[in-house]
């Protein structure tokens, strides 16, 4: 059994536009919102509120693949989620694929 096999796959729209640098808060069918981003290595997705004070990440900056909330500088690799500099909590990182043309994103029930 893999990670992925107890994941609920739903559908991710109005992704395919995002350029290099974009973000885009997104509320997923179950009501989770989740942040969608580009990087010059693909699609990522991670929670859309810092772990910290809850701050909509959508409003932080994305420089490569390290996003940085706007209160406090907290940053974050979103490949991997793993905290940079000075944060302390890691980043919810969601895991995306396409079935058909159509992007997915894998979310715990």
């Amino acid at each position: 059994m893999t990670a992925s096999d107890d994941l609920v796959w739903e559908p991710l729209d109005d992704v395919a536009d995002l350029e290099v640098g974009d973000r885009r808060e997104v509320s997923l069918a179950s009501g989770k919102l989740v942040l969608v981003m580009r990087t010059e290595d693909g699609l990522h997705a991670s929670c859309a509120d810092c772990p910290h004070q809850d701050t909509p990440l959508a409003e932080g900056m994305l420089d490569g693949s390290v996003l940085t909330c706007p209160v406090h500088f907290w940053q974050w690799d979103v490949t991997t989620g793993e905290p940079l500099g000075v944060a302390e909590l890691p980043l919810e990182i969601f895991q995306l694929r396409q079935e058909g043309g159509r992007w997915m994103i894998g979310t715990r029930p």
